[in-house]
């Protein structure tokens, strides 16, 4: 069926290049402030009838070829400006040049329309701009994902430690149902030594990001591996908006003490050619934290991006990024422990815990107009090491040196993506085809230790891995008419696993070397119906998957089939007066998984999983100057016996995931730069294990911002945990001995989340 419909598609594509092959028509222009005259960058340019859409550069440039002879209306919208509109009677083969003036206006939720054009796939989807960072507590880039509706974070590990996520039911661990991507490049790491997807995002600076884009289930075609609760991509500046200089500092007022401090630089090279733009970026950051122990957390960052513009349709983007941290960490502490009086809320059972981790990132991008479509090639490489010592068990199984055990993860990871759009005339429609395809190879030696005290004693696991991933995919955007468009796709992952196991094999360690392939076709379609610019309704549906570890993926040499997610969705997004709200209703249903457990190197069987649920988001215009926006998101997740089958009779549910959150807040915006927000986000009571005999404690916490911004200068404050509420950031069910126990107890183990902490920020802008 796959095979008939992807054959269908390229029929009629080449059929109709015909009629593209001598109408090359160019529509080239710059977009300028009417009044300042200065180049506006970011200026959305769709034009009617067609699937033609593009931005302005950072010199406020865009560029179309090879549009059809024809009449049209061309629309240039940004936030913060009136949308304008141009009718255009293409009549000749020779490009077209446009002057086009914006006038600036405070921006008002009542002027928000919806573009049909825009690239809006799903009620649930979105892409979240800059200009949403200014008002939430930031101090990493992980912490941008709770930009996310729906999306939350968990640190518990001295803040170095790649986040715990939750999304849609899931608990994601530090990532497998979560795809991260920065610039194109993939943030998660399969086969990881602690967690398959581990995705640390540390080494982004949370002020070099314009955006990012969320796409949530497996209806997209354009994310496969580890993209079944959501996808999120960032992006970053081409170009700096402004210089900054800025200093950061915070406390927490119970230690008495300054907990936290960081330095930021962000600075454009002068370069006088207008072709090239060039920009460095620094980030340090010392943070001792609010535990009885020390954290010692040192992150150092830099990152560079550089932009050379070919002509008026290519260009060519590299980037290059380092980044390495060091910290210590209290770790998951047991109830009994706290109630015993042996430790405090934030206290620890084992002093020695942390790690060291560090990533390089090189990134070569390749843009240009080919012939009546785009071309974009990338290639990257990344560095990566990982250390972490932890201690879960205690003294569980080791009564005499105690159970901590050290995880290592080195590689070396290669990647190319390429991506093709034609825009092009079947029938009366004009459609849009996308092919893709990518590559990634992962260089991986993984090592598990027992380690006391840091110290190695004996190796649990030792491996060399060579994984390589492949995936071709393909998208027709259908446009029937102004109001309904269908976007059809389907995608093919192949994967080569190759273990080696380097530990001796004797009565106690199987050894797990082995080589395996692994398969998956994905069919993708999402159907959109906008009744006007204030009313559209989605249906996406679709298959993914994330892949299992390597060396669980050998243990079965037969098994050729990626472990698939089957998921749908039903959502509308509407627009009333001066309020805009997105709802949707959405199920999933994922197959058998073997997972490999980083943590004591053995392979965990999850079984089947079902998981359905609402989600709701507003955001409104009170008044001319206070904005309210709410999250809420339902879901419910239950143990199957398969695939589309029957909820298990015991011990059906999904430990940790998330039932019930919610996220909201008020922010008000002045005319002189002042702003002001007031957040909470809650998230209800959940089952910490399978029987829900263990119960992980819900929270709402409330945090406080306040930002003053002039032409030269910024001032903010942060208050995080406004209210000072005991609140657990992680928690989980884990059986532990402590020294002077004689049998395990098993209970909840949590990390205490932040106590009222308060962070002030000053920025030089040049």
């Amino acid at each position: 069926m796959i095979n008939k419909w992807f054959l269908f598609i390229l029929v009629t594509i080449v059929f109709s290049f015909s009629n593209l092959i001598a109408q090359n028509v160019a529509i080239r222009g710059t977009v300028k402030d009417k009044v300042t005259g200065v180049d506006l960058a970011d200026v959305f340019v769709s034009i009617d009838k067609t699937n033609s859409h593009s931005h302005t550069d950072n010199k406020g440039n865009f560029f179309f070829v090879n549009i059809p002879v024809g009449q049209y209306d061309l629309e240039f919208e940004k936030t913060g400006y009136e949308k304008q509109f141009l009718k255009l009677d293409v009549s000749s083969n020779d490009t077209i040049s446009l002057n086009i003036l914006l006038v600036s206006k405070s921006v008002n939720l009542s002027e928000v329309s919806i573009a049909a054009d825009k690239p809006v796939s799903a009620a649930s989807s979105s892409y979240i701009s800059q200009s949403s960072f200014a008002n939430r507590p930031k101090n990493s880039a992980q912490d941008l994902l709770r930009l996310v509706p729906g999306l939350f974070i968990a640190q518990h590990a001295g803040g170095g430690k790649a986040e715990q996520i939750f999304i849609r039911g899931f608990d994601c661990d530090h990532g497998t149902d979560i795809a991260t991507f920065v610039d194109g490049i993939p943030v998660n790491m399969p086969s990881h030594g602690h967690g398959q997807g581990y995705a640390d995002l540390h080494f982004l600076i949370p002020e070099v990001v314009e955006g990012m884009s969320v796409f949530k289930g497996t209806s997209s075609p354009l994310y496969g591996d580890f993209a079944t609760g959501a996808a999120v991509g960032f992006k970053t500046y081409d170009s700096l908006p402004n210089n900054l200089i800025q200093l950061e500092t915070g406390s927490v007022p119970s230690t008495n003490a300054i907990t936290s401090t960081r330095g930021l630089a962000l600075l454009q090279v002068p370069i006088k050619s207008n072709n090239v733009s060039s920009y460095f970026a620094a980030d340090v950051i010392n943070n001792s934290g609010y535990f009885k122990i020390n954290q010692d957390f040192k992150r150092t960052n830099i990152f560079s991006k550089t932009t050379i513009t070919l002509n008026d349709y290519s260009k060519i983007q590299f980037s290059v990024s380092g980044f390495g941290s060091s910290w210590n960490a209290s770790g998951q502490i047991p109830e009994r422990a706290v109630a015993a009086g042996l430790i405090s809320r934030f206290g620890s059972i084992d002093p020695n815990e942390g790690g060291t981790t560090s990533r390089n990132n090189y990134n070569l991008t390749y843009n240009t107009k080919l012939g009546s479509g785009e071309f974009e090639t990338q290639a990257y490489m990344s560095n990566y090491r990982f250390k972490l010592f932890s201690d879960f068990t205690f003294f569980l199984n080791d009564s005499i040196n105690g159970d901590m055990i050290e995880q290592d993860d080195n590689r070396t990871v290669r990647g190319l993506n390429t991506k093709y759009s034609i825009g092009h005339k079947l029938f009366n429609m004009y459609n849009k085809f996308t092919i893709a395809a990518t590559f990634r190879s992962d260089e991986i030696e993984n090592q598990l230790w027992h380690a006391p005290h840091r110290e190695r004693m004996h190796a649990n696991a030792h491996s060399l891995i060579h994984q390589r991933s492949n995936a071709v995919f393909v998208n027709e955007v259908f446009r029937f008419n102004s109001h309904f468009r269908a976007e059809i796709g389907a995608r093919y992952d192949y994967f080569v696993f190759d273990v080696e196991d380097l530990l001796p094999t004797d009565s106690t360690h199987k050894n797990y070397s082995g080589f395996n392939y692994q398969s998956a076709i994905s069919p993708k379609v999402n159907l959109i119906y906008s009744v006007n610019d204030k009313l559209q309704f989605f249906f996406n549906t679709g298959s993914g998957y994330h892949s299992n570890d390597a060396r669980s993926s050998v243990q079965d040499k037969n098994q050729h089939h990626l472990p698939i997610a089957v998921s749908s969705e039903i959502g509308t997004l509407f627009h009333i007066k001066q309020t805009v709200i997105s709802a949707a209703i959405w199920g999933m249903d994922l197959s058998n998984e073997l997972v490999y457990v980083g943590d004591d190197g053995t392979t965990e069987n999850k079984g089947a999983s079902r998981r359905y649920g609402v989600d709701l988001s507003g955001r409104a215009q009170l008044l001319s100057w206070l904005f309210l926006d709410l999250d809420f998101n339902m879901s419910q997740g239950r143990l199957i016996d398969t695939l589309f089958g029957m909820q298990k009779t015991t011990d059906y549910y999904i430990p940790l995931a998330p039932t019930l959150t919610s996220v909201g807040g008020l922010t008000a915006k002045f005319k002189k730069g002042l702003e002001f927000g007031l957040r909470y986000r809650y998230m209800k009571d959940r089952p910490a294990n399978e029987s829900n005999t263990i119960v992980a404690h819900g929270y709402n916490v409330v945090d406080f911002t306040a930002n003053y911004k002039t032409k030269h200068y910024k001032v903010g404050l942060v208050i995080e945990n406004l209210l000072n509420v005991k609140w657990n950031e992680a928690q989980f069910d884990t059986e532990t001995r402590l020294r002077n126990e004689t049998k395990s107890v098993d209970e909840l183990h949590y990390t205490p989340g932040t106590p009222f902490y308060a962070k002030l920020v000053i920025g030089y802008i040049f």
